[in-house]
């Protein structure tokens, strides 16, 4: 199977992307490429024009704005796990960027483009929510911030018009005594595309659980905030919660029935 034909455009600044996905009749924007070109491929997508943001240099930039950290839609994921201030200050996200497929995905795909495919599997979703991230999106006449959690509307849908676009994913510092954590079960060590996952944030007061975000990816057709969770976890004395333990089991269950899941080709619902 071949790629079919397609005209490809190369613009230098985002105004000149917007306004070329404006006027195209069936075009879209592409970063890495490594699910748009598969799904023309495939056949999935029919788009005939590729808007690349390849040339963009504004959506290639990590930078901390008082504790504030932004990054480009058109950071790849190595760039991500690599990047010191992402380590330093936001490790959960290095770490998830650094499970993210094999090298040569992650020296193509960007962070803008797992989170703009919409799939309900996309690993970056679940840590940014929990850091409760926002995006920017950007059109050729204005720009808008929505909170990542609210970005999603279904597998493969986002908030997303058309000849709009992601420019950069806003994370907020965490409060002191708080963290985040992300893990992922898939059905091989590399390049596994998740079965499920989840990230979870904890601020503490003393020993005791005072705020939480659970956050579930894989298992609903968006990434899904695990409200009944959070509220079984929320006010428990954290060095209870060891392995095994009945309020660690418990939460765990409610996540689960909190769960949309599918039968799939990476495994069943049960």
């Amino acid at each position: 199977m071949y790629l079919p034909e397609f005209l490809y455009c190369r613009p230098k600044t985002l105004q000149e992307a917007c306004e070329l996905l404006e006027k195209s009749k069936n075009g879209t924007a592409i970063a890495g490429g490594t699910d748009v070109l598969v799904e023309i491929k495939k056949g999935i997508r029919l788009n005939d024009e590729l808007v690349s943001l390849g040339g963009i240099q504004e959506l290639k930039l990590i930078k901390e704005e008082n504790g504030t950290l932004c990054i480009g839609a058109g950071v790849k994921h190595n760039e991500v796990a690599t990047s010191s201030l992402v380590k330093n200050n936001f490790y959960a996200i290095s770490e998830t960027a650094l499970k993210i497929g094999t090298d040569q995905i992650r020296n193509t795909g960007t962070i803008g483009g797992n989170l703009c495919t919409g799939a309900s599997c996309c690993d970056m979703a679940p840590v940014l929510i929990a850091f409760n991230a926002s995006v920017e999106i950007a059109s050729s006449k204005s720009k808008r911030i929505e909170l990542l959690k609210d970005f999603f509307i279904t597998h493969k849908k986002t908030l997303l018009e058309k000849a709009e676009i992601m420019t950069k994913i806003i994370i907020p510092g965490l409060p002191k005594g708080s963290g985040v954590s992300f893990l992922k079960f898939g059905l091989r060590d590399a390049a596994s595309i998740s079965v499920t996952s989840v990230a979870v944030y904890i601020k503490l007061d003393g020993n005791i659980c005072a705020d939480s975000n659970i956050v579930i990816g894989a298992v609903a057709p968006v990434p899904l905030i695990s409200k009944n969770a959070i509220n079984v976890l929320n006010g428990n004395p954290v060095n209870e919660l060891v392995e095994n333990s009945s309020g660690l089991i418990s939460i765990g269950e409610t996540a689960a029935k909190d769960s949309l899941p599918i039968d799939d080709i990476r495994g069943s619902a049960n």
